[in-house]
């Protein structure tokens, strides 16, 4: 607004453009969907999308994922843990801090600008020296996430929330070889892992 987009209705307009994340496989599409409903031109698309590259303020909210904490704290130490991610590092770290979340607790972090996530897994099955089938990789939006980690020969684990519970995104939980509702479920895969009974 304070770059001149004519809001009349603040409340409204905030509605709608939250109605139309939740359904959006993307931050873009949706604050591009948003600027194309509202008949808003769309030079504003790219003044939003630096605004997303910003780092969290203190009173800007962040919801976690039920036992995310209690999960990455149980199995420590067992098992080599990573984050490969889209977006800005800058975000990505403060929503880190924001949730908590110890960086300490991942062999590598990796924040990528393209939405090609293959060459960063393969990277990180060489450093850690693995073969694809003893990696299991989470992710909520079935091609970015699972998709290339399929194509390499990893286990696939569905999270069926944030962006990956869209409707476009629930028909690759058919082809993900395992999928959770929150991260508890996660924990009680990983034992039947751990035990060879998947």
């Amino acid at each position: 607004m304070k770059e001149g987009l004519a809001i009349k209705n603040f409340n409204h307009d905030l509605e709608d453009l939250l109605a139309i994340n939740a359904e959006a496989e993307s931050s873009h599409t949706a604050l591009e969907n948003f600027l194309l409903s509202k008949n808003f031109p769309l030079t504003f698309l790219d003044i939003g999308l630096a605004a997303l590259r910003e780092e969290l303020m203190p009173d800007d909210p962040i919801s976690l994922v039920p036992y995310v904490k209690e999960m990455l704290e149980e199995i420590k130490g067992r098992h080599l843990m990573a984050i490969v991610s889209v977006g800005f590092p800058a975000l990505q770290a403060s929503k880190l801090k924001k949730a908590g979340i110890d960086p300490s607790l991942f062999s590598k972090i990796d924040i990528i600008a393209e939405k090609n996530k293959k060459p960063s897994y393969q990277a990180l099955i060489d450093d850690a020296q693995l073969s694809c089938k003893e990696v299991i990789v989470c992710g909520d939006r079935g091609a970015i996430d699972l998709a290339p980690a399929q194509e390499l020969g990893c286990h696939t684990v569905h999270l069926k929330r944030g962006r990956g519970a869209h409707v476009r995104e629930k028909s690759f939980s058919s082809k993900a070889e395992f999928a959770i509702e929150d991260w508890k479920g996660f924990t009680k895969l990983l034992e039947q892992f751990e035990t060879g009974h998947p």
